[in-house]
C-alpha cells in the first residue's frame, strides 16, 4: 500500500492525477495555509492558456487554512464558471454526460472552498475509476511537523511507502530519513512516458481529457503506467 498527498487544486491538470494514479491513499491536504495566486482556487487551463476559471474567496486573515476559507457567496461566479464550461466543451463527445453534474455542483450552496474542492476530487476520481481512497487531512491529526504527520498517516492506513515528486525529498518538505527510521519506504513518482499524446492533455485541466475520452479516460492512464517503482535514497 502506497500514501501520497496532494495539495487541493480546482480542476487541476492531468499529471496531477496521473501522479494520483500511483498510490492506494490520498490524503488530501487540506489543512495546509491558502496561498494566493496559487492553483488552489484557479484551475489549471479547460484549453488554450487562456482559458482558466477562479473561485473567488473571502479574504480573512485569521483563517488561513484551506478548509477554513470561505467560497464568496454571490452566484455571479457560479454563472460564469457554468456558462464558460457549456461554451468551452458542448462540442465535446462526453460533455452532456458529465456537465451536468459539475452544474449540480455549482447549485450546492459550499460555504468552505475545502469542502467543494474535495467533492469535486471525489467526483473526478470515481470519473476516472481510480481504484484509491481519499482522505482529508483536516479531519484527521494535522498539526505537527509535516515528515511525522506523514509517518503517522502512513501507519494508520497500514502503508509501507510514502510517494511523492523528488523535489518534496531534496528540499526537505518531507524528510526521508525520518520516515526510514519508521521502516516506511520512500518512493518517487513514475514521470508521465514519452507520448506525444499525453503530452497534449499534460497541462490541461483533467476535465479536458475526461469530456473528450469518457469512462476510458481512466484506463488510457493505467495503459500507460510504469509497474516499476524508483526508491528514493536521502
Amino acid at each position: 500500500m502506497i500514501l501520497s498527498t496532494f495539495r487541493p487544486t480546482f480542476l487541476p491538470d492531468l499529471m496531477y492525477f496521473w501522479q494520483m494514479s500511483q498510490c492506494q491513499i490520498a490524503i488530501f491536504a487540506d489543512h495546509l495555509p491558502f496561498s494566493k495566486g496559487a492553483r488552489i482556487n484557479r484551475s489549471a487551463p479547460l484549453n488554450t492558456p487562456e482559458d482558466v476559471l477562479t473561485i473567488p474567496v473571502q479574504h480573512e486573515a485569521s483563517e488561513n487554512q484551506i478548509f477554513k476559507r470561505k467560497v464568496v457567496e454571490q452566484t455571479f461566479w457560479k454563472q460564469k464558471h457554468v456558462k464558460t464550461l457549456r461554451h468551452l466543451f458542448h462540442n465535446f463527445p462526453f460533455a452532456e454526460y458529465y456537465l451536468p453534474e459539475i452544474e449540480d455542483l455549482y447549485s450546492t450552496d459550499f460555504v468552505y472552498l475545502g469542502d467543494l474542492l474535495f467533492e469535486l476530487h471525489l467526483k473526478l476520481v470515481k470519473w476516472l475509476h481510480l481504484p484509491l481512497q481519499i482522505y482529508r487531512s483536516s479531519k484527521l491529526d494535522f498539526k505537527g511537523d509535516a515528515s511525522r504527520l506523514v509517518g503517522d498517516w502512513c501507519k494508520q492506513f497500514q502503508c509501507e511507502a510514502y510517494m511523492a515528486a523528488e523535489q518534496t525529498f531534496r528540499k526537505q518538505w518531507i524528510d526521508a530519513r525520518v520516515l526510514k527510521a519508521q521502516n516506511i519506504r520512500t518512493l518517487l513518482f513514475a514521470p508521465l512516458p514519452h507520448s506525444t499524446f499525453l503530452e497534449n492533455y499534460a497541462r490541461k485541466s483533467i476535465l479536458h481529457f475526461i469530456l473528450q475520452f469518457g469512462p476510458e479516460a481512466g484506463y488510457i492512464l493505467k495503459q500507460y503506467s510504469r509497474k516499476q517503482r524508483k526508491e528514493y535514497s536521502p
